[in-house]
Parts: structure tokens; C-alpha cells; sequence
């Protein structure tokens, strides 16, 4: 049996080892330690802790002790201290786990450990890293706002942050952080983590457009680079400075030109000349940039010229700009094209240059030089702006053949729909002259029919399918099938996108029949199989919207089968129960998706279309209280969300309740998109039932003045106004317009048009 003193002192040292934990260790300071005790053999369990008074295998009584007396402090705990004791506790249970890898269930110890102390900095340093590791953003974005809350100075979290945010396109507040970072008190304004987040601000006020923070910013990288030494920048940080694209002497030199910073800009200028990997050549052009940017035009045409009579390309057509910009400047625009042949002569392997000429003679309206030229340069280019050139000579010239075989050559090979839509995109305005043109589109789908003649037809699939473009556009729907069903003959290994693009063109254009035949067919093309759950979701939508439910259902059901845990196909199938006015089986659905998919970030915006759904349905039953809290916790959710700010105010206006907040909320929704229909209809509603009838009108006649603005319910909506504001023949004209759109409407609602007919045809009591 031990002596009573040993049992005292032992009891002794315990007390003050607790008291030591209690008032002199705070819980960030314990997290710093990473120190974890084992017994040689086996490592030690992690303790699963239930209270503060919770005694670790270490305080327990051994068999030879004396029987230990509960000890009696002076002073009780305080509660404070208890959950401080209880979060160091889960704390050092997470600092174990995570030892083991086991990180899950780390994480969930830091998190009650910050939920029992929420002022532990140290902790939620910990859980932001681990949440990241874990894929859990939304928590590790909100830690991370609590931790730099709790430590504005800590510039290693809010770059972090800051980083995030930017990823995320939320630039100003990613600025806000890196801005907070740069000044804080601990930071070294000469080192290398004060010269990086300085290149990070730069960074991003150029992604805003601001170009004299830009580069203040980025004149603290540059002094960097010329002395590393001040700034007691380690090789690792210098190097990842010099390779980075964005602190290139050349990139700094044009941010600081694009700031009037012309001093600063030689320099760069000059240095990125010298730089191994620099080009020499390149430092006349940007001398060139700053004489012509300070006014000194003769001094940049003598830069410039050096940059020619070395017969570089480096700078491609912003070179010849450059010329052309000085010569209008100096008032000699009319030397272009001469300065640019000669140059042409000398550098007859420069295909960019022959381009630029080619252009010029375009814009003089020398059709046949500027034919000749481009044809010169694309022998040895392939670029796209060529056959663009030679399509707009071709259009004028109506020359339709050789325009179709310009306009397939210029929009090249590809495959995917993206690709496709990307090519279209840089043949748009082509396209769009084209278009103004009825008589030239006549005769361009004339000569492709032409060409897809025999049986080696001189129409290929780019053309047909550009053709079949524009025919759609045109709303030429016969041509545009037969120019498609011809590209899917052309090129098999296409077929996707074709039925793709086909199906939408039927879809857009109500043909909902002949859409339902595309897709199904492309839903059981072999060679497609891996798009048919995609395929098959398009073709339950087009025979939903042309009547065919049961069609839906087992197109969509069939898809699900492929992908069966697919928020979007799991919402399609809700979503055809829903427009088929059958509420028992659509309910159900959207609240599986809301609970199935509520924690995934990804399916967010499905989740929000299922909740605005079901809402929806709940109104249209005329249960309002539950259709307004689905509302109503969405908005809680996201407060600035336009959608919801909109369809709650709607309906509360509506209802004649929360008016003066259901405006303020419709103002949100409207500042985020000024041209929504819907919008504008819901703040004319919203004055109208405030008394406001004249504020009101400006608003719905520009709605309905919108595409998809002039339904049966804004018309009446405007009728309505009218109707208070005294002016009779317009309030009459607009119910008239309503009562037209709500009866020609695929199911009529017959509610809506009695009450427009009783307002167009009161009875004399009414009147």
C-alpha cells in the first residue's frame, strides 16, 4: 500500500495538472500540439468523451491505490469552463482519429469541439483544410469565415479563402479577403507570401477591370523580381514567380502600359528583353504600343517598323493594327493598304499578314483582290477568318455555291455539340447577313439541294448542316429537315449532335410530333448508346408537350433504368406529372428529390425547381400555407435569390397580404434581371393591389412588349390597371388580347376566360 504522503502528493500533482488545463492552456493552444501518447505495443484508444468529467485511463486508480475521495473544488466549475473542457476533449478525440486517417470521423469531433467552443481559432484551422479534404465546401467556406472572424490578421486563411471564392466566380468578395490579407498586421510586407498575394490581388482586380489596382499590385512583383534579396524571396517562390504566366516581364510591362504607368512599362518592357526566354524583337512592338499610348506617333512608327524589317509574327495581327491605328491617328489611314502590300511582297511567307491585306481590300470593296489574297494565305493557313473573308466576298459577289463551300470549309471538323455550337457561334454574323438576305438564303438552299444531288454529291455535311441552320433560323422548317437528315447520311460519326440540334428545332418550333420521331430514333441509333438516357429525357419531354403522358412516362422510366440516380431524370419524370396536372403522382416525386438530393451541391439547382415545383402545386390545390413555406425557407436559404424573391412577392400579392415587403422582395428579383416578363408582371400586380395603378402600367406594357411576355395573365393584368387608371379603350384592347392567348391555349383554362369575358361584357348591374 503506498504512504499517505506519496497518495497526497500524487493527489497534489493532479489537481495541478487540471488546473493547469483549465485557466492556463486555452483550447488553440493544445490544438498546436500533435503530439499523440502510445504505449510501446499498442497505440492508445481514442477517447470517446461524454463530459467534462470524463477521467482518461491515465487518472484511473490503480489496483494497489488507495481508494482516490471525490475531490471538491474551492470554486465549481462554470459552465464555460465544463464545454471548454468537453471541446478539448473532442479535440484531442479528433487529433486521433485524423492520426489514424480516419478523417470522417475527425471531422466530426473538431466540429463539436467549435460547436461546444466556438472561439477556438485553432480548431476551425483544423476543420477547414479537413473539410475541403472531404469535399464538404459549404462547411468549409462557412469555418473559414469563422475562423478569419475570429482572427482577421490570419492571411493564410483569407488567401485561402479568397482562392476559393475566386474559383467560384465570386470575385468582389475573393478581392475583399485578399485585400484583408495583404494588410494585416502579422504579415511581412518583405517576403514572399506579402509579394504572392500581391500577385493574386493583381490577378484579380484585372479579372474586374481595374487597371490602375492592378498594377499597384503587381509594381510590388515586379520590385520583387529586381530584388529578390529585399524581399527575402526562396528560390521555390522566385522561380514560381518567373514561370508563371502572369508575372512575365512582358505581362507586367502591358498591365503597366494599360495604366498610363509608362516609366514602369519601358522598364518591363526593356527586362523582358533581356529575360532568357524574352524575344528580343518583341521590345520594338511594345515600345512601339507606348509612343503611340503617350502620343509620340512618329517614335512608335519607327519601333514598329524595326518589328517588320525582322519579318517577325510573333504578335500576329495586333501588330498590323497597331499600324493601322497610328496611320488614323496621323491622319493617313489612306497609306494603309499600300504600307501592308509592300510589306506583303518582302514577307510572302506571313499567311496573318496576307489575312489583314485580304481584310483591308474587303472593307475597300476590292472583292476580287481580296479573293485573290485570301485564297493566297490559306494555302499555307488553315485559319478560320480566311474562309470567313472569302464567304463575305462570295455573299456579296451572290455567288451561293462557292459561299456554301466557304462557309463549310470555315467552320471545320468537329464532333461533339458544344463544338459545334462554338463554330456556329464564330460564324454568326456571317450567318446573320446571310439571313437579311431572303433572296440569297432562297438561293442557297436551292444550290445545296442542288448539290446533295447523285450519287457523289458536292454538298458535304458541314454545308448541309449550316444550311440546315439557317433554313431554321429562317423558320424554313421543311428545308431545314431535309438539310439535317442529309449532314446524318454525310457523317455517321456526327449523328448526336444533328438529332440533337433537329430535335431541338422541331421542339422550338411546337412541331412536338415530328421532335418525339427524332429523338426516339436517335434513342435506339447503336452507335449513340451512350447518349440514350439523354436522348430519351428529350423524348419524353416532346411527347409530354404534345399530349402523349403515358409516352413520357416510359421514355423518362427508361432513361432513369440507365442512370438511376440522376437528379435531373428523376426530376423530368415529376416534372411530366406535373404539367399533366396529375398532383398524387408528381408530390411525391419532387419530395424524393428534396430529400434525396438536398445535400449535394451539384443537384442544387434541381432540388430549387422540384421545391418551386411543389409549391406551385400546392397553390394550384389551394393549400396557400404550404405552398408558401416551401417559399419561405428557400428564401431563408438564399434571401437574395431572384426566383424566389419573385414568386413568393407574387403570390402574397396576389392574396392581398405582405404587400409592402412582397414589393421589396419583386424589386430584388427584378434588379437581378430587368428584362424577365415574369418579373415585370409581378410588380405591375404587386402596385396594382398597393393602389398604385398609373407606377403599375410602365411596368406590364413593358412586359408584355418582351418575347414570352404577352400571355393571357399579364394582358389581363394590364387590362386591369388600365381599367383603375380611367383609361377604358386600352383597358378593353388588353382584355381582348388576353381572352385571344387564353383560348388558344393547348387546355383552356375556362375560369380565366369567363372572367375576361365578364369584364369585356358586363352585366349592366356591373357597369
Amino acid at each position: 500500500m503506498q504512504c499517505a504522503a506519496h497518495y497526497h502528493c500524487r493527489r497534489a500533482t493532479l489537481f495541478l495538472l487540471v488546473a493547469i488545463i483549465t485557466i492556463g492552456f486555452s483550447l488553440g493552444e493544445i490544438a498546436s500540439s500533435r503530439v499523440v501518447a502510445q504505449t510501446p505495443d499498442k497505440a492508445v484508444d481514442a477517447p470517446n468523451p461524454k463530459s467534462a468529467n470524463a477521467t482518461s485511463k491515465a487518472a484511473q486508480s490503480q489496483d494497489l491505490d488507495d481508494p482516490a475521495t471525490p475531490f471538491d473544488p474551492k470554486k465549481p466549475r462554470s459552465e464555460a469552463e465544463k464545454k471548454r473542457l468537453d471541446a478539448i476533449s473532442w479535440y484531442l478525440a479528433g487529433r486521433i482519429k485524423e492520426s489514424r486517417n480516419d478523417f470522417k470521423g475527425a471531422y466530426e469531433d473538431f466540429k463539436k469541439a467549435v460547436e461546444l467552443d466556438p472561439t477556438a481559432i485553432k480548431v476551425y484551422r483544423e476543420l477547414v483544410p479537413l473539410a475541403f479534404r472531404l469535399n464538404r465546401r459549404d462547411d468549409a467556406v462557412k469555418f473559414a469565415f469563422k475562423a478569419v472572424k475570429l482572427d482577421p490578421d490570419d492571411y493564410q486563411l483569407l488567401r485561402r479563402l479568397g482562392i476559393f471564392l475566386a474559383a467560384q466566380r465570386q470575385i468582389p468578395k475573393a478581392i475583399e479577403l485578399m485585400e484583408q490579407a495583404v494588410q494585416s498586421k502579422r504579415i511581412d510586407k518583405m517576403s514572399g507570401d506579402f509579394v504572392t498575394l500581391n500577385r493574386d490581388l493583381g490577378i484579380l482586380y484585372g479579372a474586374i477591370g481595374n487597371k490602375d489596382k492592378a498594377a499597384t499590385a503587381y509594381e510590388v512583383v515586379f520590385d520583387a523580381l529586381a530584388h529578390p534579396k529585399k524581399y527575402k524571396l526562396d528560390q521555390r517562390t522566385r522561380a514560381s514567380l518567373q514561370i508563371d504566366p502572369n508575372t512575365s516581364y512582358e505581362r507586367l510591362g502591358q498591365i503597366f502600359l494599360n495604366a498610363n504607368k509608362t516609366d514602369l512599362a519601358i522598364k518591363a518592357f526593356e527586362q523582358a528583353a533581356k529575360d532568357a526566354r524574352g524575344k528580343p524583337g518583341n521590345l520594338s512592338y511594345n515600345l512601339a504600343r507606348v509612343y503611340f499610348q503617350t502620343g509620340k506617333h512618329d517614335e512608335a512608327l519607327t519601333q514598329l517598323q524595326k518589328y517588320f524589317d525582322g519579318q517577325l509574327q510573333s504578335k500576329g495581327r495586333a501588330a498590323y493594327v497597331l499600324l493601322a491605328d497610328i496611320l488614323k491617328a496621323t491622319k493617313k489611314s489612306d497609306e494603309l493598304i499600300g504600307r501592308l502590300e509592300t510589306l506583303a511582297k518582302k514577307d510572302a511567307r506571313n499567311a496573318l499578314l496576307q489575312l489583314f491585306l485580304a481584310d483591308q481590300y474587303l472593307a475597300a470593296k476590292r472583292l476580287d483582290d481580296a479573293e485573290a489574297m485570301y485564297k493566297t494565305a490559306l494555302k499555307s493557313s488553315t485559319e478560320m477568318s480566311g474562309y470567313l473573308g472569302l464567304a463575305a466576298v462570295y455573299r456579296q459577289q451572290k455567288r451561293p455555291a462557292e459561299l456554301i463551300q466557304a462557309l463549310a470549309k470555315g467552320f471545320g471538323g468537329t464532333r461533339s455539340p458544344e463544338q459545334l455550337a462554338a463554330n456556329l457561334g464564330k460564324l454568326e454574323t456571317e450567318m446573320k447577313a446571310i439571313q437579311e438576305d431572303e433572296k440569297l438564303l432562297d438561293s442557297l438552299i436551292a444550290a445545296g439541294r442542288e448539290m446533295s444531288k447523285g450519287d457523289n454529291p458536292k454538298l458535304d455535311f458541314n454545308g448541309s448542316f449550316i444550311l440546315g441552320k439557317l433554313a431554321g433560323d429562317a423558320k424554313k422548317i421543311d428545308a431545314a429537315v431535309e438539310l439535317y437528315r442529309f449532314a446524318l447520311k454525310a457523317r455517321a460519326d456526327r449523328a448526336g449532335a444533328v438529332y440533337s440540334e433537329l430535335g431541338s428545332l422541331l421542339l422550338e418550333n411546337e412541331k412536338y410530333g415530328q421532335a418525339a420521331e427524332v429523338f426516339d430514333e436517335a434513342s435506339t441509333e447503336p452507335a449513340l448508346a451512350g447518349q440514350w438516357p439523354m436522348f430519351l429525357y428529350r423524348l419524353s419531354q416532346a411527347h409530354e408537350m404534345n399530349g402523349q403522358t403515358k409516352k413520357a412516362i416510359t421514355a423518362i422510366r427508361e432513361a432513369r433504368q440507365g442512370l438511376p440516380d440522376n437528379p435531373l431524370l428523376h426530376y423530368q419524370e415529376g416534372w411530366i406529372f406535373y404539367h399533366a396536372e396529375n398532383w398524387d403522382e408528381a408530390i411525391p416525386l419532387f419530395e424524393e428529390i428534396i430529400e434525396n438530393y438536398n445535400k449535394q451541391p451539384a443537384a442544387k439547382p434541381t432540388v430549387r425547381r422540384a421545391q418551386f415545383s411543389l409549391s406551385n402545386i400546392y397553390v394550384q390545390q389551394g393549400d396557400f400555407p404550404k405552398g408558401e413555406a416551401i417559399l419561405e425557407k428557400i428564401l431563408e436559404e438564399d434571401p437574395e435569390d431572384p426566383s424566389v424573391n419573385n414568386d413568393l412577392g407574387y403570390l402574397w400579392a396576389d392574396r392581398g397580404k405582405n404587400l409592402e415587403r412582397a414589393e421589396k422582395m419583386i424589386r430584388i428579383a427584378i434588379k437581378a434581371e430587368p428584362e424577365n416578363a415574369a418579373y415585370l408582371d409581378s410588380m405591375g400586380w404587386v402596385l396594382f393591389k398597393l393602389g398604385k395603378f398609373k407606377e403599375a402600367i410602365p411596368h406590364l406594357e413593358k412586359a408584355v412588349s418582351l418575347p414570352g411576355g404577352g400571355d393571357a395573365t399579364i394582358w389581363d393584368h394590364l387590362g386591369d390597371c388600365y381599367d383603375r387608371a380611367g383609361q377604358a379603350d386600352k383597358a378593353k384592347d388588353a382584355w381582348q388580347k388576353a381572352l385571344d392567348d387564353a383560348k388558344k391555349q393547348k387546355k383552356p383554362d375556362e375560369k380565366i376566360i369567363k372572367s375576361i369575358e365578364e369584364k369585356l361584357n358586363p352585366k349592366p348591374a356591373d357597369k
